[in-house]
């Protein structure tokens, strides 16, 4: 009975999918205008200290050692738990840490901004921009902090929508507040101030929606428990060196690229960041949705159901990204031109090579959540870690030489063939699932998708010669709709209607 209980209808799950890729396509397209609305209104070594500075601050992160990635399964728990005050005690606990870290957070970036250029390689020029965009930063990692205690509440009472709708709201204030500073004349400082100013917005929605979602009852903030955070501690140990191999990681290749390259290279890889880094979030917002799933699941043992969850989880979100994958790897170069124009071209290169790092990680990531489901934090983590070390050697003897492109390949050739197998072998291990099961589950129903995106391709490109770059994009975009049309018909209907029809 307790089961059947906290068991997640299929309406509740389908409701989920659709609002986590609504609200990313949105962002996807408010993020693609403002990104080439700024680049043509900055120079390109201004654009890559705000992406350098942005991007370091946010290694702060790992300050919360692993705890945020614990949150949703404890917060199913308690939900689920009938005692009374469980959930108000651990939300008054991680509010009131979560609180202090940021503190912490924002008082290094102060101390930061007050000692530049120090290490990196700002010019003279942009130091005070720099110093006033790590004061704005010190802000929003406060305001962020706070958030990760809401964000993950929302996702264990199964509420995506309120997820989404925070960060749409948040989204649409930074490109118009962004879009205005700009044509106003205001510089990268004023960009960071609304990112600042953003933060505080989303934290003030998601307290105020809480009502909306949980009872009186369940919301009474409690006293702070240090046994809740102590036990927190304990389960995030192995997750907090997951956290530290990708923040690691994430520090190494701005740090690199600040300090021994210069602006202009960090602003060719951010700039060629921009659609793999959306695209990895798509991924993580679509298979997002199935960690609470898979926390009911594994909590009441059903392997069978977890088999279950997982297969359709993987098929997908292979099937979802493999268009974006090879249409932006085949029209990479027209793309980068339209987009940002002829300045940013080198970045069409270092574009493809972090694409094909993005389709590792559309392998491997339901395969964590499925790890993570089933508290196996630590094969998660010496995966993870393992990945980055190897990554780290690789680039260290590529970056001096091929710089960003170096980089992006470095990240390609470990994400896919590595870190991406070793993931799917424990994830299969565990739901007892073969990987002659799994390949032909994934590539089920992608037939004709498949043969549409190809023979699209081929056309374009044997008249490509006769085709400007903006039809170009046009007709990958056309291959790409065509593409989803088969997809949705071959795969995403039927799954959502076995879903709905299957009472378990």
């Amino acid at each position: 009975m307790d089961e059947e209980k906290n068991k997640t209808p299929p309406s509740t799950t389908a409701r989920n999918i659709s609002w986590n890729y609504f609200g990313h396509f949105c962002q996807l397209a408010l993020n693609f205008g403002l990104t080439s609305f700024v680049v043509r209104r900055l120079s390109v070594p201004e654009y890559g200290l705000y992406l350098f500075v942005i991007f370091l601050s946010t290694t702060l992160y790992l300050l919360d050692l692993g705890v945020s990635s614990v949150l949703v399964q404890a917060y199913v728990a308690a939900l689920s738990s009938p005692e009374k005050n469980r959930l108000g005690e651990l939300l008054t606990t991680v509010i009131s840490a979560s609180a202090v870290i940021g503190a912490i957070g924002a008082v290094i970036l102060l101390g930061v901004s007050l000692v530049l250029p120090g290490p990196f390689n700002i010019p003279r020029e942009f130091v005070h921009e720099a110093s006033l965009i790590f004061v704005a930063a010190a802000g929003k990692i406060l305001f962020g902090f706070v958030s990760l205690a809401f964000e993950p509440l929302y996702q264990a009472a199964n509420r995506f929508d309120r997820v989404n709708q925070i960060e749409l709201a948040g989204s649409g204030l930074i490109f118009v507040c962004s879009v205005t500073v700009l044509s106003l004349g205001y510089g990268i400082a004023a960009l960071a101030a609304v990112q600042c100013a953003a933060g505080a917005v989303q934290l003030l929605l998601s307290f105020v929606f809480l009502r909306s979602v949980f009872s009186v009852r369940q919301l009474h903030l409690r006293h702070f428990r240090w046994s809740i955070l102590k036990n927190l501690f304990s389960q995030s140990k192995w997750t907090f060196l997951n956290n530290t191999s990708a923040f690691f990681f994430e520090v190494f290749i701005w740090t690199i690229l600040g300090s021994f390259g210069s602006m202009r290279e960090a602003a060719i890889f951010g700039l060629a960041s921009k659609m793999p880094n959306h695209l990895w979030f798509l991924v993580d917002r679509g298979a997002a949705v199935c960690l609470p799933l898979m926390s009911e699941t594994a909590l009441n043992n059903n392997i069978d159901r977890l088999r279950k969850i997982y297969l359709s989880a993987q098929r997908l979100v292979l099937g979802l990204v493999l268009p974006f994958i090879v249409l932006g790897s085949v029209f990479a170069y027209p793309l980068i031109q339209i987009w940002a124009g002829k300045a940013y071209a080198a970045s069409a290169l270092v574009m493809q090579w972090l694409l094909l790092s993005v389709l590792g990680h559309a392998f491997l990531y339901t395969s964590d959540l499925l790890l993570y489901a089933a508290g196996h934090y630590r094969k998660a983590a010496l995966i993870s870690a393992s990945g980055s070390i190897v990554t780290i050697a690789v680039a260290l003897i590529l970056v001096p030489r091929y710089g960003a492109a170096g980089m992006a390949f470095s990240m390609a050739v470990v994400q896919l063939p590595i870190v991406c197998t070793w993931f799917t072998f424990e994830a299969c291990k565990y739901a007892r699932i073969s990987f002659g099961l799994l390949a032909s589950e994934m590539l089920r129903g992608l037939g004709l998708p498949t043969a549409i995106l190809a023979s699209g391709i081929w056309v374009v490109l044997v008249f490509r010669r006769e085709i400007s770059s903006l039809w170009l994009v046009l007709a990958g975009v056309a291959i790409g709709c065509s593409y989803f049309a088969a997809w949705g018909f071959r795969t995403a209907l039927p799954l959502y209607r076995q879903a709905s029809e299957t009472p378990n």
